[in-house]
C-alpha cells in the first residue's frame, strides 16, 4: 500500500511540475477587423461594458466601469440559448484613450490560470482597425489548450463582427 501511494505522490508530482512549467507559457489567440468608423466611435463602444450583453454575442451580462483598477462582471453565454455561461471577474490594468484596452482576470492566482483580454485600435484612412487578442496562462491553461485553440478564436470573431455592425450604423 506505501508503494502505491508513493507512486501515486511522484506521478502527481511529476504532472503538477509539468502543469507549473507548461504553464508559464503564454497562449495567445489573436484576431483582427477592419472597421469603417472612427476610433473614436469604436472607443466608445467598447469603453461601454454595461452595454456589451446588449451588442456582443458572446456576453450574457457585463458591469463595470472603464477605469484603471476597476473590478468588472463578466458573464459569458452558454452554449444552450438563454442560459449563464462561465463569470469572471477581471480588472482593468491600460486604458489607452482610442487605443488600447487592457484587463486581466484571475482564477484564484496567476499561478493557476489567468486570462487577459486586450484590444487594440489604429485609426486607417477607412476608419479603424481593431486587433483583438486574448491570453492565457497558469497551471490550468495546458489543459484548456485544445479547447482554447477551437473555441476561442470564433468567440472572439462573433464579439468583432458585432462590434463592427454597431459602429458602422
Amino acid at each position: 500500500m506505501k508503494k502505491i501511494l508513493l507512486i501515486l505522490f511522484v506521478v502527481l508530482g511529476i504532472g503538477l511540475t509539468y502543469l507549473a512549467f507548461e504553464g508559464r507559457k503564454v497562449q495567445e489567440i489573436k484576431t483582427e477587423i477592419n472597421i469603417s468608423a472612427p476610433p473614436s466611435k469604436v472607443w466608445s463602444i467598447i469603453v461601454d461594458i454595461n452595454k456589451w450583453q446588449e451588442w456582443s454575442p458572446i456576453i450574457n451580462a457585463s458591469q463595470g466601469e472603464s477605469i484603471i483598477g476597476s473590478v468588472l462582471n463578466i458573464t459569458m453565454m452558454s452554449e444552450e440559448a438563454g442560459k449563464d455561461g462561465p463569470s469572471y471577474n477581471p480588472i482593468i490594468t491600460e486604458l489607452k484613450e482610442q487605443s488600447y484596452f487592457h484587463w486581466r482576470a484571475n482564477m484564484m492566482t496567476e499561478f493557476v490560470f489567468t486570462n487577459d483580454k486586450i484590444f487594440i485600435l489604429k485609426e486607417t484612412k477607412t476608419g479603424t482597425h481593431l486587433t483583438h487578442i486574448e491570453t492565457f496562462k497558469g497551471m490550468m491553461a495546458p489543459l484548456m489548450s485544445g479547447s482554447v485553440k477551437k473555441n476561442v478564436p470564433a468567440m472572439l470573431d462573433t464579439m468583432n463582427q458585432a462590434l463592427k455592425e454597431l459602429a458602422e450604423k
